[in-house]
């Protein structure tokens, strides 16, 4: 067995495109392997900002002959009247390299088909990785492509180099006019030489010795020990919500080098947030600070190589932080000239989306959002006086220079600025908040009123996008229509905030007909839900809790929230005798009502005589209010409870009723009984699924 190694070699990636397109490539190389029966060990995947790499461990040279089963035509079509083979069958025994009289009929959803078996050798791996690796390029996704050779063939950036080794044996493949080879190159600092590599196990020393270390898992553990060994002796460290600067910086460099700057007075006289995004946005640095949180007028930066001339570098990245931090300040002089009320005027002047309308018109919308809190969530007079507050001011900044100039800034310069003219406390968090979260490690808002500002202005912008008819599509989401969408519901998720997004969605179509701005209102309420649902199955994918989630999984919309609590009363009462029966009972239940809604009442006149039905039909109506005084409350272990009551009158009803009577208004008062207990268990979950 020999090791596999792949690597593509290009321009620098953009650094938010190479976790991507790594996982995308050992995906594909991993899938062509087993199609092609080459058996195999683990697959790891190596990045740096100038190349994607595979490594395949143990694979066998050889594939194994392999007996196959090719299903071919009808037989009805395969014979003629006098029971001579058709062009069908002698095509596909053709096709298959065996004779008609070797072949035999199988019959498939009762319709006889004709099948051949046949033995294929085993062929050399290295033949079968050449037929698919000009494959594997055209195969990766990126948000944006770019083209830069006669051929038309499109990538993130230029191919500068292939290599394919299979143990010691070059493979050779070709891809926009780049050859492949048993070469690569060093970190591109000064004028690297090409690098002959002998075998993947020769790879990653190599291009160690050049200066570029593969493993971004690796480049990361330098940056984080560089930064320790730097800042400890100081009393300094990393800030907490560095992760995703880091993710990034990883992806910028391929030999990190990591040195301590000065930032100039200024930089302690100005907002936090307005000093850290200008060191992440223009000069991806990091904030330091002492071990009680507070900023130091130091920053931390990662070089992209060696240690020579460090000093130089450093006092380089000085002078461009002790620019950008002078422009910053001017930029909040100038801004506060004016209250932050004065740029809601200029909101006209921003377009929010083609076809949507301006940044005033959204703002409007949030506004009517705001003002009809009560109808989608419960709040109190002041809090929903708060949210239409912070509804209005929202979108100012985005008409200020410092936003203009730091798009990342938006709603954190909005509640600087209100912050510093001793505006509302609470109308300066919902401002700051309404963005969050902008990423799966950040936090949700802290605030409520923040919380909900975040969640109408998520569903305006996903309705609106919606509404153009436009829809996220593998990588493509150049509007973050998945970022809202997550945001939204994490927000609810892990809040445990009861907000009814149908209603909310509701008023969110109707703000968007009264501005007129709705290119295509048809069925629209309906394609947010499923698309907010597809969000929260996703949400609860990543966690790891598909199987927890599907008892919960049809809930109303309005019950997002309670999901979390739900789960874990469900997981308490899990492997109890009772439970199990119950969902048994409910399986059967939903298979004989299927088709017919849930009931939510039962008539008093309805034609129940036996003493198996009348304890039933007592015992559920004696059980539904106390499940919705439990649920109310959210007493969710009560309410699982209560329903575990009903499981041995459910239990002795089947045993002794027959559901399905001959006499119709019989078989109708006893399916409308199983639909009221269907209503019923419904209230507290799926219990069908729980397994």
């Amino acid at each position: 067995m020999s090791d596999l190694l792949i690597e593509i070699l290009t321009e620098e990636l953009p650094a938010r495109f190479v976790d991507n397109a790594r996982a995308q490539l050992v995906e594909h190389v991993t899938t062509h392997l087993d199609e092609s029966f080459i058996v195999h060990g683990d697959i790891r995947g190596f990045s740096t900002p100038r190349r994607l790499v595979v490594l395949a461990r143990n694979v066998k040279e050889q594939t194994e002959a392999r007996t196959m089963e090719a299903k071919g035509p009808a037989r009805a079509s395969s014979y003629d009247a006098q029971g001579s083979p058709t062009p069908a069958l002698l095509g596909f025994c053709r096709g298959q390299g065996v004779d008609p009289a070797d072949t035999y009929t199988v019959d498939v959803a009762d319709k006889s088909y004709i099948y051949a078996r046949k033995t294929v050798a085993g062929q050399k791996s290295s033949e079968l990785v050449e037929a698919f690796l000009p494959r594997l390029p055209h195969e990766i996704t990126f948000p944006k492509m770019m083209h830069w050779e006669e051929s038309g063939f499109q990538f993130a950036r230029p191919i500068r180099g292939l290599l394919a080794l299979l143990g010691v044996e070059v493979l050779h493949w070709e891809i926009a006019g780049v050859q492949s080879s048993n070469t690569t190159f060093g970190l591109r600092v000064g004028k690297p030489k090409p690098i002959t590599v002998a075998s993947p196990e020769d790879y990653m020393r190599r291009l160690r010795e050049a200066f570029v270390i593969v493993d971004p898992a690796e480049r990361r553990r330098l940056i984080e020990k560089q930064a320790d060994k730097l800042l400890k002796p100081l009393g300094f460290k990393l800030g907490d919500n560095m992760s995703d600067l880091l993710d990034e910086v990883v992806n910028l460099v391929e030999y990190p080098s990591v040195f301590l700057g000065d930032l100039p007075k200024i930089a302690t006289e100005l907002p936090e947030s307005v000093v850290r995004s200008v060191l992440q946005q223009q000069m991806h640095s990091f904030l330091v600070y002492d071990q009680n949180g507070n900023v130091v007028p130091h920053f931390l930066s990662v070089r992209n190589g060696l240690t020579d001339f460090i000093d130089i570098v450093r006092r380089g990245n000085e002078s461009v932080a002790k620019a950008r931090l002078l422009d910053a300040a001017f930029f909040i002089q100038e801004d506060m000239r004016e209250p932050l009320e004065a740029y809601v005027g200029r909101l006209d002047t921003l377009i929010f989306m083609d076809k949507l309308g301006t940044m005033a018109a959204k703002t409007l919308r949030l506004e009517r959002l705001a003002a009809c809190t009560t109808v989608y969530a419960s709040v109190t007079p002041e809090e929903e006086a708060t949210l239409f507050a912070a509804a209005h001011l929202s979108k100012a900044d985005l008409a200020t220079s410092m936003v203009k100039e730091y798009t990342s800034l938006q709603g954190e310069i909005g509640g600087v600025y209100l912050s510093r003219a001793g505006g509302s406390p609470d109308i300066v968090s919902a401002i700051r908040e309404q963005y969050v979260p902008r990423s799966p490690s950040e936090d949700i808002p802290a605030t409520r009123v923040g919380r909900l500002l975040g969640i109408i202005d998520k569903v305006d912008t996903l309705t609106g996008i919606l509404a153009t008819g436009f829809n996220p599509s593998g990588s493509e989401d150049p509007y973050g229509l998945r970022r809202a969408g997550n945001g939204i519901v994490r927000t609810i998720v892990e809040s445990r905030e009861s907000v009814d997004l149908e209603i909310l969605v509701k008023k969110a179509v109707e703000g968007y007909q009264a501005t007129g701005s709705l290119p295509h209102p048809e069925d629209l309420q309906q394609k947010v839900l499923d698309y907010l649902k597809g969000r929260i199955t996703q949400y609860f994918k990543e966690k790891q809790l598909t199987r927890e989630f599907a008892p919960l999984e049809y809930l109303p919309l309005v019950e997002l929230g309670s999901i979390p609590e739900r789960m874990q009363a469900l997981h308490e009462a899990a492997g109890g005798a009772v439970l199990v029966t119950l969902a048994d009972s409910h399986r059967r239940i939903q298979n004989i009502t299927k088709g017919l809604p849930a009931a939510t009442s039962l008539p008093a006149d309805l034609l129940l005589t036996d003493p198996e039905e009348l304890v039933l039909r007592q015992s559920a109506e004696a059980a539904a209010p106390r499940i919705l005084q439990f649920l109310a409350v959210r007493k969710y272990p009560e309410a699982i409870r209560t329903c575990e009551e009903l499981a041995v009158p459910v239990t002795v009803f089947f045993d002794r009723i027959l559901v399905m009577a001959t006499d119709e208004r019989v078989r109708s008062a006893r399916l409308l009984l199983l639909c009221y207990l269907k209503y019923i268990l419904g209230l507290v979950c799926d219990y069908s699924k729980l397994t």
